[in-house]
Formats: C-alpha cells, structure tokens, sequence
C-alpha cells in the first residue's frame, strides 16, 4: 500500500471543472428522479466515460441544452459510485467480509464471517480505491483521456467485483449539500481564511459533494466511511492501510467534511477519530440545520427546515 498520497491538480493547470457550467440553473432542493438507479460496477464505469464524451462534445460545440444539462446530472449523481463500490470492495477485504454483488454487509458481521482475504487481494483492493478517488475527480473535470483511465482500471478489476452492483438513492439532502454554488462558496472561504493540505471527507453521502470540493481547491482527498444512518456505523471504519496512506499528511492541515450536519453526531465522530492524526484539523460542510448540537468551522449555508 502506497504510503504516498497522490498529488493535487494544480490549479494552474485546469479550470474549475467543466461539469458545472451544465448544472448551473438546476433545482436544488428536490433530488431528481435520476439519482436513484442500480448498475453493475463495469456498467457503470462505462456510462459514465459516455457521459463524460458527450460533455466534452458538447463543450466543443458550445451546446449546453436540456439534453446536455440531463446528462451532466446522470454523471454527477453516477460519479459518487466509482469510489463507492471500491471503498466497500476494501473494507469487506480488510475485515473479512463476504464479496457479495449487491449486499453490503455491516462491520458488525465480520465476526460472524471472519474470511481470510489474502494479502495480495489487500493489497489490490487498496491500491483501486486510491485510483477510484482519482477516477471519479477526473469524470467531474471531463478529462479527454477518460475513456483511456477506464480501460485502464477495468482491466485491473477483479472478475467479480465487475459484477458488484451500485445502487443509488434518491437522498434530498445529499443533493442539497452536493450544490456546486454551495462547493464554490466553501472553496472561496477556505482559500481566504484557512487553506487545508488535505480533505477528508465522510463516506457515502459526501463522495459526490466532496469530489467537486477537492476539485474546486485543488486539494488531495480521501474518504473515510462513517454511515450512521444508511449503513449502521457507529464509528468512523479506520484500518491500518488508512492511516499509512494519511501518514505524510500527520504535520499538515486537514479539512474534515461532511455534506450535511444536521444533528451533528456524524461530524463530531469523524472529527473525534480522525482528528489526532493531523497537526491540525477544521471541519466543514455544505448546510448545516440550524438545530445542529455542533457548528463546524466552515459551513456554506446554515438551513433552517
């Protein structure tokens, strides 16, 4: 497992990504029907490399219509999965879990199970979750050479994992918080008040609202999954491959994030855990419900409903 953390895009280099110039407009306030779908994972890496030609496409053209602004939608509520499957593909290895393709099971149940997954598989399961992380930042910037990296990460797929289905759900506040206004607005802040080294962000419901974020700042990023209400945790799942690959980051500034805080008890995990590994560390989120029991440092809208 690579101790070194890849290196952030230099904002020098590319403009804020291209997919927000077609969801600028949108409804944010209702997830869009779109947003819930199941997909095998090879499927699904190969819908979001047409999604992303058919933007470079019509980004060359000059086209922005309601067929454009679809699509743009479908490939930033498919992205999220890239990194998804392979975050579940490395803790079921990890903790000796079944690789089952349309079940994920509870850390909880690694007792019951305790499968001796090989070194080797560990290894590989880490080393395609760092590349997910980067896959799925490079479909948000629309990069030309998608299609290539797809190929590529295809072929180092296990058979089965191929095979494992995502499944997306139509969660309104993972939309609401995943606004790229919102993104932008937090971006702003952070470069003026306290820039982060790097952001790690609580997995599943910020992976979508976090790629663009770290886009946006030009940051390295890492998920850690903490999913109190989808999937039952009840701490932030932090395996030794975690730490090592976070270990040249242990004098540095790390932004810690979640989409929306709303009782606040997510948060305060994620920050409580994975504090101590940082010199120094903020939190931050995209909305924060107003009878939040905690106020990050950094929020780009505080909601009252």
């Amino acid at each position: 497992m690579s101790r070194n953390a890849c290196p952030a895009p230099d904002p020098a280099l590319h403009s804020p990504p291209m997919i927000i110039r077609f969801l600028d407009g949108l409804d944010w306030n209702e997830a869009p029907e779109s947003m819930e779908f199941a997909l095998p994972y090879g499927e699904l890496l190969r819908s979001i490399a047409g999604s992303v030609a058919a933007l470079i496409a019509a980004e060359t053209a000059g086209r922005a219509g309601a067929a454009e602004i679809a699509e743009a939608v479908l490939l930033y509520t498919r992205a999220p999965g890239i990194v998804n499957v392979m975050l579940n593909y490395k803790i079921c290895v990890e903790h000796g879990l079944p690789l089952h393709p349309t079940v994920y099971y509870e850390l909880k149940e690694a007792r019951r199970y305790n499968i001796d997954h090989e070194l080797p598989e560990i290894e590989l399961a880490n080393r395609l979750y760092h590349r997910s992380i980067d896959l799925a930042r490079s479909a948000l910037r629309l990069d030309p050479h998608f299609q290539e990296a797809v190929d590529d990460f295809l072929a180092a797929l296990p058979r089965a994992v191929k095979g494992f289905v995502f499944t997306g759900i139509r969660d309104t506040y993972t939309w609401r918080g995943s606004n790229p206004a919102l993104l932008e607005r937090l971006a702003d802040r952070l470069r003026a008040e306290w820039e982060p080294d790097i952001i790690v962000a609580a997995a599943h419901g910020s992976i979508a609202a976090g790629l663009l974020l770290a886009e946006l700042t030009a940051k390295p990023l890492y998920f850690i999954r903490l999913s109190m209400f989808k999937r039952n945790d009840e701490e932030p799942i932090v395996a030794i491959s975690d730490e090592s690959w976070l270990y040249p980051f242990r004098e540095r500034r790390a932004l810690l994030y979640d989409e929306d805080v709303a009782g606040g008890r997510t948060l305060s995990l994620f920050a409580a855990k994975l504090g101590p590994l940082f010199a120094q560390t903020r939190t931050a989120c995209s909305i924060r419900h107003a009878g939040s029991v905690i106020k990050p440092d950094f929020s780009a809208r505080v909601w009252w409903d």
